[in-house]
């Protein structure tokens, strides 16, 4: 027998059993995003007699447009479903409540992002389409020092507060088709930061407000999850960065028309579905940036 329901309270040990073994992360990293981020009327849980077979969370955030108009959005996110009971349609089943239950409340897009590059079609055959790109580079500590940069400038890096981040996260995505979030998901983002290492920065250079996202991977590798301000100076910052945060190699994601003088790779991260009628049409030209993802 199956339903398909919002979690209820009591759940969370058999939720985090089903995380374990679908993503395999480590219990301090499950704990942590219950004890910061969980909350029970954004799960939606699929039972199979009376077990938790599959699960996902419904993250509310804005859908931000070119003209500044903005769509109420939910991200799913953590989608899981226990590998035994795989290609029997729960996913589709949860999924197919969560819209339901989103439409109730007048969402009116969707948004994820695949955790591997063969879920694409998967979420394709579920009415998604591509919508949201980043491109990734990679750097060592070398190259970055020798990259060029104007010395007449000054750059500083420094930890800020969620809201602050968020203001000029706005501010650096403005004109652009982008993911906007509550500040409460960007301090949950510097909980993470700051959980592995590291944390959310301003970016100061002259009158120019940038905003930095880190998380140490090990002691020798670095992820740039997010950084936000003009190209022209993106080379001193990189510089500041390193002496600030030193590693052996920096892996660096940014909105995927910036940055791209250092190379890197250029690819889909995130999908978008329209739920109710807007007038707005997705194109792919619009090249579209989430951030985080909570990966």
């Amino acid at each position: 027998m199956l339903e398909v329901r919002l979690a209820q309270k009591g759940e969370t040990v058999h939720q985090k059993e089903l995380w374990k073994r679908c993503f395999g992360d480590s219990d301090r990293f499950i704990d942590f995003y219950y004890a910061n981020r969980y909350k029970e009327d954004e799960t939606a849980v699929l039972l199979h007699d009376g077990e938790i077979k599959a699960m996902l969370t419904m993250i509310p955030v804005r859908t931000v447009i070119p003209d500044n108009r903005s769509f109420k959005t939910a991200m799913l996110y953590a989608i899981a479903t226990h590998p035994k009971y795989q290609n029997l349609g729960f996913a589709t089943q949860l999924m197919d409540f969560s819209n339901q239950y989103l439409s109730t409340r007048q969402t009116e897009l969707s948004v994820l992002a695949p955790a591997n590059g063969q879920l694409f079609d998967y979420y394709r055959k579920q009415g998604y389409q591509d919508g949201f790109y980043i491109r990734e580079t990679r750097l060592f500590r070398a190259s970055v020092e020798s990259l060029a940069s104007d010395s007449a400038c000054k750059c500083t890096v420094l930890a800020i507060n969620p809201q602050e981040y968020n203001r000029r996260r706005n501010k650096q995505l403005n004109g652009r088709l982008f993911i906007a979030y509550d500040d409460e998901d960007i301090a949950y983002q510097k909980k993470l930061s700051q959980l592995s290492g590291a944390d959310i920065y301003a970016v100061d250079i002259a009158e120019i407000e940038g905003c930095l996202a880190v998380e140490r991977i090990t002691s020798d590798k670095i992820l740039i999850k997010e950084i936000l301000l003009p190209e022209v100076h993106m080379n001193l910052a990189l510089k500041q960065i390193v002496l600030q945060l030193p590693a052996k190699e920096y892996v660096m994601r940014t909105p995927p028309y910036s940055a791209d003088h250092l190379g890197g790779r250029l690819r889909p991260f995130g999908m978008i579905r329209v739920d109710r009628e807007i007038d707005w049409m997705i194109t792919p030209e619009d090249l579209g940036y989430l951030g985080f993802a909570f990966d």
